[in-house]
């Protein structure tokens, strides 16, 4: 309980070290969450400053956010499933609700592709694949975002053994299926604004 407890809280305050707002700051002299869509991730963050170097910077560190914690949490705990759960789940909870920003934050995206890259990277292939999919149907990156985490949770839900199969042989697979359905609960959570939005877009045409 100790381990995951320190799991959770080190995951929450490195996922809410708020990339996009900072280096947004610095380059443009503007607040992300006051500009563009509001949103404080690597495409606003790109729209905003009209820098690839800053959208690039963006994606990099949210990324590495989660790898970090995921990789702390493996070191506190000696690799036990449930804090390396705990901590990346915490880390796209931080990303997305950061205390310094009045926990207005990204939609957890990047930082969720570092934990899993790290818990198990095929579910990112797939994840992917699922976004290429949603984006090309859609063209709209947020509902592709949405989309793509719908059809992965279904996937690791109705498809246990398939699963088994390509994550590692030590993965405790009813606490996979969970730690995956909260962490993409968690960013679908901040989807449900644009993809409302995307509805009544389409009722006006």
């Amino acid at each position: 309980m100790y381990s995951l407890a320190i799991a959770g809280l080190l995951g929450y305050l490195i996922g809410s070290i708020p990339t996009a707002y900072l280096l947004v700051k610095w380059k443009s002299r503007v607040d992300i969450r006051q500009s563009g869509s509001g949103n404080v991730g690597t495409l606003n963050s790109l729209q905003v400053s009209k820098s690839r170097l800053i959208g690039v910077s963006v994606l990099a560190l949210d990324l590495l956010k989660g790898i970090v914690a995921v990789l702390l949490a493996k070191s506190i705990s000696g690799e036990e499933f449930s804090a390396v759960a705990t901590a990346g789940v915490a880390a796209v909870v931080g990303h997305n609700f950061p205390v310094w920003l009045s926990f207005k934050g990204g939609r957890g995206l990047a930082t969720a592709a570092g934990v899993v890259f790290l818990v198990a990277w095929p579910i990112v292939a797939i994840w992917g694949l699922c976004w290429a999919l949603g984006f090309r149907a859609t063209k709209d990156v947020n509902v592709g975002n949405a989309v793509a985490c719908l059809m992965t949770m279904i996937l690791v839900l109705a498809a246990p053994s398939f699963v088994a199969g390509i994550v590692p042989d030590d993965t405790p697979m009813p606490a996979f299926s969970y730690f995956m359905t909260v962490l993409f609960g968690v960013i679908l959570v901040k989807h449900v604004q644009p993809f409302r939005e995307f509805v009544l877009s389409q009722k006006r045409k």
